[in-house]
């Protein structure tokens, strides 16, 4: 599924054999991340989309609007509250909209619950059954935002000056990869020249904006440690579907199965959709914790390296944690092997820390690693 990106990555990172293409090459680059990531050209889509919360008599209720191109919108009502604060990843309920109108979106169910919803700047009406509440927009933000690294981290990238002195020039599966950086912050597409082997790693990261993409052609990224174990970076805020047609075993039946212009697809597989912060592969059951894009996020990774024996044979699993906006997505996750997609070759006792490009459609800041020994 990422086939499709490997060109337009591949004619970002195209050889500087002279100052010329190297000018035009840099000028490519600046062109496709500004149109990814120039908030002030996207207008009211952006305003609307995001995180809303109110109360439906005395329950708290939820809303993530998520804008889906053209100007329209789908929703999902979540009971509770929001995801990690209140919603559990039970009941939920969809709406979806047609395109804006007058500066306001009307949203309908497409399930038989007969609830509807109008947008606009003031917040999001929900309307289920006689009760009509008033959900607010807010701005969440992740509780190790900012961190600062700890005395003897090792600094990748940030602090007052950054630079890309830790990454290196590397062919990967997507061809050479060079360092880049995009308005202070360093795109995706690189790979450190130090080896790890055990360590807590911090990670701030800002998605592009790609309305009419579905997970996983929204900011298909991920981070891989000792550049085999990847831990996935993509915009799935929103979504309880994904591209393979693994959809949420709690979402409610849609009234006709067979209507293809719904904004929420059939379900094609027993699968859990896969969500950012997860392992590639591993289902991850627990609530999508994905902010929206243009948002900083953070990842918070746990890794230990796998051991292996004099002879070489393998004697315990790499495992990993991972804590996405401060909210555990994986837990002491023994991964089989090398996730697909990472460098080849046989595992290793260490290696380094590759963020993979597919576009260079996601921004890294403030990049520590504390070694544990």
């Amino acid at each position: 599924m990422r086939n499709k990106f490997t060109s337009f990555a591949l004619c970002l990172v195209v050889s500087w054999a002279s100052e010329a293409t190297a000018q035009s090459s840099d000028q490519a680059a600046d062109a496709a991340t500004k149109k990814l990531f120039d908030a002030h050209s996207i207008g009211v889509e952006l305003k609307l989309q995001g995180e809303y919360v109110g109360k439906e008599g005395e329950k708290p209720v939820a809303a993530q609007v998520v804008a889906r191109g053209d100007k329209a919108f789908h929703a999902l009502v979540l009971d509770g509250g929001l995801p990690g604060d209140g919603w559990n990843g039970g009941r939920y309920g969809l709406l979806e909209s047609g395109p804006l109108a007058d500066d306001r979106v009307e949203l309908r169910s497409p399930t038989d619950d007969g609830a509807s919803a109008v947008l606009d700047e003031n917040g999001l009406i929900l309307k289920r059954g006689d009760r009509k509440s008033l959900l607010k927009r807010v701005d969440r933000k992740s509780e190790t935002l900012g961190l600062k690294p700890p005395a003897g981290a090792i600094v990748l990238f940030g602090g007052a000056n950054p630079n890309m002195d830790a990454f290196e020039e590397r062919k990967d599966i997507e061809g050479m990869t060079s360092p880049m950086m995009f308005e202070g912050n360093m795109l995706a597409g690189t790979v450190t020249k130090r080896r790890f082997k055990d360590y807590t790693l911090h990670v701030e990261f800002m998605t592009g904006w790609e309305p009419q993409n579905i997970p996983w052609r929204r900011a298909d990224a991920g981070i891989y440690m000792l550049a085999r174990y990847e831990v996935a970076i993509g915009d799935s805020f929103g979504f309880d579907f994904d591209l393979s047609g693994a959809t949420s075993p709690n979402r409610p039946k849609l009234l006709d199965d067979k209507n293809a212009l719904s904004k929420f697809p059939i379900a094609k597989s027993n699968n859990a959709p896969r969500v950012c912060g997860s392992v590639f592969t591993y289902p991850c059951t627990v609530p999508n914790s994905c902010l929206p894009p243009l948002v900083w996020q953070t990842l918070d990774i746990d890794f230990t390296a796998p051991r292996f024996d004099d002879a070489g044979k393998k004697t315990s699993k790499a495992v990993v944690s991972v804590k996405l906006n401060g909210h555990q997505t994986v837990d002491k996750l023994e991964v089989n092997g090398p996730t697909p997609h990472g460098f080849k070759g046989p595992e290793t006792a260490d290696g380094p820390i590759w963020f993979e490009a597919f576009g260079r459609r996601v921004l890294y800041r403030n990049i520590w690693v504390v070694e544990r020994f």
